[in-house]
């Protein structure tokens, strides 16, 4: 039940909300890859030997765009010849900044899905979708669960998944996620540091934590909305699952059965998804 109102959450949104790793592959310049003044101005390029030439801007899929390690060029046809464009040379259009540097995980649906390439590297002399570009990037929230019990003062956290916890923001002034380890009144904040792998198991660095935290403790930067969403979706699929016994508490209080107004708990967790649906 859980499960199904996970994937109707990311159903919603257009996209899976934790943290992942994504290699993209688009097409332009066209719709989602424009070139021109209103990509970001001219800029000096090192690939057409110091001349100036217009940054291209590039709509991904998936957002919030937390960082972009990787983006090659190719002209559109085959076979591929994939070019590195050259490294600072491309980066989130609007990063967000409620997860890395602060004192707590906003709850805000910031950042965007955009990114700027630097100009030189995609531009109109092979015409409309001249150009294939592959885009490696992180977007989403880091969100995991703890996969063995820790002691209060541990600074090691054995985790499920590292992906996103551990990134520099764009600024360069801070490296590391903030978030929430989820555990009733133990609840506490996590300022991560460093992480033994860039995505899948590993281990978090943080601070001495303050509480003992058993094995499937949660730790996660996702906004709270999204999570009252979920608990709303997974509400009514127990209302609708079948079963004449089920009985639970409605948003007002009171207790509501297999006979209760199921679509507007539906209703209000979409309410709650909207600042964060993808939008194209």
């Amino acid at each position: 039940m859980i499960q199904r109102a996970t994937a109707r959450v990311d159903g919603y949104c257009n996209q899976v909300m934790r943290a992942t790793v994504d290699v993209e592959l688009l097409h332009g310049p066209d719709y989602r890859v424009t070139v021109g003044p209103a990509s970001g101005g001219m800029v000096p390029t090192p690939y057409w030997g110091g001349s100036n030439a217009t940054n291209a801007r590039i709509i991904l899929q998936r957002w919030p765009v937390l960082s972009v390690t990787d983006v090659q060029v190719s002209p559109n046809a085959f076979p591929r010849n994939f070019i590195p464009v050259t490294k600072g040379y491309y980066e989130p259009e609007n990063p967000p900044i409620g997860i890395y540097g602060s004192v707590a995980p906003s709850d805000a649906a910031e950042g965007s899905q955009a990114i700027i390439v630097g100009g030189g590297f995609i531009d109109w002399q092979l015409n409309r979708n001249g150009y294939a570009i592959k885009v490696t990037y992180l977007n989403g929230y880091p969100h995991t669960s703890l996969t063995a019990s820790v002691n209060a003062g541990a600074t090691s956290l054995p985790v499920q998944d590292t992906t996103g916890w551990a990134i520099t923001n764009y600024f360069g002034t801070y490296t590391g996620a903030t978030g929430i380890l989820k555990d009733a009144g133990n609840q506490e904040i996590v300022q991560v540091s460093a992480a033994s792998t860039a995505s899948g198991p590993g281990n978090l660095t943080c601070p001495a934590i303050t509480y003992p935290h058993p094995a499937g403790t949660i730790i996660t930067t996702m906004p709270s909305s999204i999570e009252q969403a979920c608990i709303l979706f997974a509400a009514a699929e127990a209302l609708t699952r079948g079963s004449t016994t089920t009985t639970i508490h409605d948003v007002g209080g009171h207790a509501q059965g297999t006979g209760g107004d199921y679509q507007g708990l539906i209703q209000q967790a979409q309410l709650l998804l909207r600042p964060f649906r993808r939008t194209i």
